[in-house]
């Protein structure tokens, strides 16, 4: 018989049932895998707030308190958010060659979430990356924002800190809570809040004398059983510290960018340092401006290394050598209205913007397979 009048062979359907079934499971999984995160976002969150606001502090009512210095107090929460966008937007002008104020605003909010919500910290710079690719930005640009961003805000807050060390004695000496303690404690958090631009600043100049560093370090845990795997995690180390060091580099090589990016640093640690310094003072303090600045700076310091998130517990237990200026009754007040304007506003806004997206997705799905059945 001809091919011609021969009956076409029976489609075989298994590869096709297996890749639907394939797909299911990995909807299914990706679907759980979401549903862990959100819930461990609110975990950690919730975990947060019990710390900061198990208190016996609290009354029924604030008093003397002066509501133009919260507003001036929520300004300064306005204009950090402004800041950290407006130093995206010009970034990706710069290295990009096209910006948008919404990607800009998105991508420095979702950051300061993720960063609140790790225990180190360190967790807004690996999705800024993504979120950046995700939004056509180019790969360079997205690799090097996020950590141009992160190096120059930790090298102006380590330029800040020297600055108190070295000048702000006289000011500190006027908050009664200020000990030795908080000094020692600011010192070595200073230290550790140093190494890894330091590493960036010493790879750039002796990149062959870090790497016989880090591969020292990485053996010594080793020996320690700190950590497996010596040669994987050497290696890893190495090539963080190259990615960091080549998006030093890009941004170096862009005409004023590092002195700008510097500059909206140090905007931002002096005006969150400021939001404190205006919150005492609608509850009455009397406390000076500079007072307040470097205390603060001090406070950053000595917390910068403890692993919980937003360095809940310690953070409220320094800010308590500032708030032993108030009357007992404002105490819990000043305390949540601190922490909503630097940490969980953050936290909110981060939040909002992800469950958003998440719905707006759902939405553009249903729409979707609503026009295709039609």
């Amino acid at each position: 018989m001809s091919d011609f009048y021969r009956l076409p062979e029976p489609l075989d359907v298994t590869e096709s049932e297996e890749t639907k079934r394939q797909n299911k499971r990995k909807r299914i999984r990706k679907r759980i895998l979401v549903s862990l995160f959100v819930l461990l976002n609110v975990l950690v969150i919730g975990a947060a707030a019990l710390v900061d606001f198990s208190t016996d502090l609290i009354t029924s009512a604030p008093q003397s308190l002066d509501v133009r210095f919260l507003i001036a107090a929520l300004c300064c929460f306005l204009i950090l958010i402004a800041t950290e966008a407006l130093k995206y937007y010009i970034m990706m002008l710069r290295l990009d060659g096209r910006a948008s104020v919404k990607v800009a605003f998105e991508v420095s909010a979702l950051g300061k979430y993720y960063n609140n919500i790790t225990p180190t910290g360190a967790g807004g710079q690996p999705f800024q990356m993504y979120y950046l690719n995700k939004k056509n930005v180019s790969t360079t640009a997205s690799a090097a924002m996020p950590i141009a961003d992160f190096l120059t805000l930790q090298f102006s807050f380590i330029i800040l800190a020297i600055f108190v060390f070295i000048f702000g004695t006289p000011f500190l000496a006027s908050i009664a809570g200020y000990t030795i303690t908080i000094m020692i404690s600011a010192y070595i958090g200073i230290v550790f809040y140093s190494a890894v631009p330091l590493l960036i600043v010493l790879f750039i100049i002796f990149p062959q004398a870090v790497g016989t560093i880090v591969r020292f370090f990485v053996k010594l845990l080793s020996k320690l059983r700190i950590i497996k795997n010596t040669e994987e995690m050497a290696d890893k180390a190495m090539a963080m510290i190259i990615k960091y060091r080549q998006s030093v580099m890009i941004i170096c090589k862009t005409k004023y960018m590092l002195i700008i990016l510097m500059g909206f640093g140090f905007v931002y640690h002096v005006v969150l340092c400021s939001i404190p310094f205006f919150v005492l003072k609608a509850f009455g303090s009397q406390l000076t401006y500079l007072s307040v600045i470097a205390m603060m700076i001090m406070i950053y310091c000595a917390i910068t290394y403890i692993p919980t998130p937003g360095n809940s517990g310690v953070a409220e237990v320094s800010f308590f050598v500032l708030l032993a200026t108030l009357n007992q009754a404002n105490l819990f007040w000043a305390m949540i209205i601190w922490r909503f304007l630097t940490y969980y506003s953050f936290v909110g806004i981060g939040g909002w913007l992800l469950a958003f997206a998440a719905i707006k997705k759902r939405l553009g799905k249903k729409k979707k397979a609503t026009l295709e059945k039609h």
